[in-house]
């Protein structure tokens, strides 16, 4: 199935759930950054060799910058990949736009949904789920364009 198909059944459902239509063009625009961040995570040694110090280091500053995204806050801060601050905002972006009610689940694997929505409607489905395996909308992605 094309982009625009895809595309055009995400808009045409969420119009379904209620969801407001500026919001599910941003979701579908964070969806191909948040798609496009993971394939240069999981495909580029450059995106984990460009480093910052963690958000939440106290040592540089006097109050914490936002969380703390590095692999060991109990020994100190450390630097993280500035891929991974990016990711982190996008997918604050995305849990902002969409109502309170409403979930957002984010993957790393850009094989398939980067990004899926839940709406409320979708509650009595996933009660009792495991949730690694709840019933979501995906959020297409278009092509990063990113050849290697």
């Amino acid at each position: 199935m094309s982009y625009q198909q895809e595309r055009d059944q995400f808009l045409d459902r969420m119009a379904r759930e209620g969801l407001p239509f500026h919001v599910s063009l941003t979701l579908l625009r964070l969806a191909t950054t948040i798609n496009r961040l993971a394939e240069m995570a999981c495909s580029s040694e450059a995106a984990d060799r460009d480093r910052i110090p963690c958000p939440a280091d106290f040592q540089r500053t006097r109050k914490p910058a936002g969380p703390c995204l590095c692999d060991r806050p109990d020994d100190g801060h450390e630097t993280i990949p500035r891929i991974r601050l990016q990711d982190h905002r996008a997918e604050t972006r995305a849990r902002n736009a969409v109502p309170n009610d409403w979930r957002v689940i984010t993957a790393g694997d850009p094989r398939g949904y980067t990004l899926r929505v839940i709406p409320p409607s979708y509650a009595t489905r996933n009660e009792g789920r495991d949730p690694d395996n709840l019933d979501a909308i995906g959020v297409p992605a278009r092509d990063s364009g990113i050849r290697w």
